[in-house]
């Protein structure tokens, strides 16, 4: 058990202060104890508070002690309790959740033991369970557990905090050892097992409790359901679905991204359609199963029909959705459209680095690549989307010395390449003819970053040394993509070849095209002209 100290003696109020000036000042010091304030106000709020004996004051101490935390180290947290009032309200307030992440374990056994002096524990049920939270979300089982043992007389927030605590870290065995020994179990404690079964896919365990629960709610209903879509078993999903006796917009939401996962558009889309009402969810659902499909004409009507209703507002996912869509079909004035609802709506939205990157990709696409640049040193936080966007869209429009200054920069201060990478200055290299350069990128993704060079990136390779004139020194190259090129490669090798007059290298090509799918008559044709 935490040690008790005494409690300190309290400077009485000076007689010159009367009534009125004692209320003067507590309104003062009501709005100076606001989170807002800064540090130094507060400290001299908390200096007024002790010197002129309005420490015992609970709310003026509370709302006081709340607005200091984040400015006050844990460590230094016991000293400071000990020089105000110990009252139920300032004691509780500590110890709920709002104020955890400013508190440390020693911090939280200090308040323990404030509260054990104080008289307040172990008969305060509010502030016991309160306590008990705070012990099991700094990971401190042991204490949570002597707590727990001091307390006459849980009840079933006592109970059911420890349960939710043990399913929160992943023990389900140990939590069901518990929800067992609990000398009694309400909803809430069904629930918590119900959804703790249901998150570690276990649905045997989770239909097993629901069969043996007298009374459901809301939440058990939708939990079965989250189970069931989580676990990809659709068939279990819609029956448990027509089984709730009521069904607001979230079970609507569980069965759209089921199927949306599942990518089944159509049963997607009939639940999209027969929705009594839609959120901002069910819209984001539809929004970005459609561009996982690439079918961008489709998202872009729904996006239409979304602010046609005007019912849910677009907000960050909806947007990435709509403009990586406005990109993919190179509808730059669609895509400045949607900018535009971006700017209008920026205040409420979270900007991250996702729509900043669907935004900077749009432009590129397009060719817009000052616009592009702009967003992109915008940025606070780059990914390697981010970066790869930009270096594909330089080299797709004639830029290739900024695609590979860019590729370089990446290289120094950006996030380490990829493979996509690789190919997005492979690419701008082939489209600017600089061979020395893409044949050193080449090598620095091989030697350096240890990347398997794919069928993408010999394609890369080929386009490079085809737009060159040097397919005639390229066998090497040409030998490793036995087994890795898909026939679309090897027909634009063969198509550079006849471009080149190489037929050396035509019939080699031609002659792979023909093992992979000898019952087409195009590799024929092109053998014998190559021939001819």
């Amino acid at each position: 058990m935490p040690s008790s100290s005494p409690a300190p003696r309290r400077r009485p109020l000076p007689p010159a202060a009367t009534n009125t000036g004692v209320a003067a000042l507590l309104s003062r010091l009501r709005d100076a104890a606001g989170q807002a304030s800064p540090r130094r106000l507060l400290l001299e709020s908390l200096a007024l508070v002790l010197t002129s004996g309005l420490s015992s004051h609970p709310a003026l101490s509370s709302r006081l002690l709340n607005s200091l935390l984040p400015h006050f180290p844990s460590t230094r947290l016991p000293a400071l309790l000990r020089l105000l009032h110990r009252d139920h309200l300032t004691l509780l307030l500590l110890s709920s959740g709002r104020n955890r992440q400013a508190i440390s374990l020693p911090a939280a056994s200090a308040l323990h033991a404030l509260a054990v002096s104080s008289g307040h524990l172990p008969t305060d049920l509010r502030l016991a369970n309160s306590l008990l939270s705070l012990y099991l979300s700094l990971g401190a089982p042991d204490s949570a557990r002597r707590l727990v043992s001091d307390i006459p007389r849980p009840n079933a927030v006592t109970w059911n905090t420890h349960l939710r605590a043990f399913l929160r870290s992943g023990l389900l065995p140990s939590a069901r050892r518990l929800f067992d020994q609990m000398p009694e179990r309400d909803l809430v404690s069904y629930n918590s097992m119900l959804s703790g079964y249901a998150a570690a896919g276990d649905m045997a365990g989770a239909r097993q409790l629901f069969d043996e629960m007298s009374e459901w709610d809301v939440v058990t209903w939708n939990s079965m359901l989250a189970g069931y879509v989580r676990s990809r078993d659709m068939e279990d999903a819609k029956r448990m679905f027509h089984a709730m006796p009521e069904r607001d917009v979230m079970p609507w939401n569980s069965m759209l991204d089921g199927y949306a996962l599942a990518g089944d558009v159509m049963m997607a889309r009939a639940v999209f359609d027969g929705m009594p009402m839609r959120s901002v969810v069910s819209w984001n659902v539809i929004l970005a199963l459609y561009t996982r499909l690439k079918d961008w004409r489709e998202c872009l009507k729904v996006f239409d029909a979304m602010m046609a209703v005007g019912v849910a507002m677009p907000n960050e996912k909806t947007f990435v959705s709509v403009l990586t869509a406005c990109g993919s079909l190179g509808d730059l004035e669609k895509g400045k459209w949607v900018h535009g609802l971006v700017r209008k709506r920026w205040n409420r939205l979270v900007p991250d680095v996702l729509l900043l990157t669907a935004l900077l990709t749009l432009y590129a696409k397009c060719g817009v690549m000052e616009t592009a640049r702009e967003i992109f040193d915008s940025m606070g936080e780059r990914s390697v989307p981010s970066w790869n966007s930009m270096i594909i869209g330089y080299g797709l429009h004639g830029q290739s010395e900024k695609a590979l200054e860019l590729f370089l920069e990446m290289e120094k201060t950006g996030p380490k390449p990829n493979e996509t990478s690789f190919i997005c200055v492979l690419s701008s290299c082939a489209h600017g003819g600089m061979v020395l350069e893409g044949w050193l990128c080449f090598d620095r993704m091989v030697r350096i970053y240890g990347i398997e060079p794919k069928a993408e990136h010999f394609g890369c390779m080929m386009d490079l040394l085809g737009r060159a004139g040097l397919l005639n020194d390229s066998e090497n190259l040409i030998r490793n993509l036995q087994g890795k090129a898909p026939p679309a490669l090897w027909g634009t090798m063969i198509s550079a070849s006849w471009t080149q007059s190489n037929s050396r290298l035509g019939e080699f090509v031609g002659k792979k095209l023909i093992e992979m799918k000898p019952g087409e008559v195009g590799p024929y044709v092109l053998l014998k002209c190559l021939r001819c």
